[in-house]
């Protein structure tokens, strides 16, 4: 008997931009025409997080960058003394 195991594909970030993009189309394009206010706010809603979300990325990648450098910079004092 075969066990199977199911397991969820892994998405690349350019796909996930596209599904996530025309998904809040949708959205905001269904209530734009029912509720106008309510539409703008969703906006400014999704705007905010994915700026806070790209923000936390790029600090991350600084972050990761400034240790490798020390990193570097400490394997290379050692090799001097």
């Amino acid at each position: 008997m075969r066990r199977f195991r199911f397991r969820m594909p892994e998405f690349d970030a350019p796909g996930l931009w596209v599904l996530s993009l025309g998904i809040w189309f949708h959205i905001v394009s269904r209530l734009v025409r029912h509720n106008p206010s309510m539409a703008v706010t969703l906006a400014q809603v999704i705007g905010l997080s994915m700026a806070l979300w790209g923000g936390y990325r790029i600090v991350n990648r600084w972050i990761a960058q400034a240790q490798e450098a020390e990193r570097r910079q400490e394997e290379g004092g050692h090799h001097e003394d």
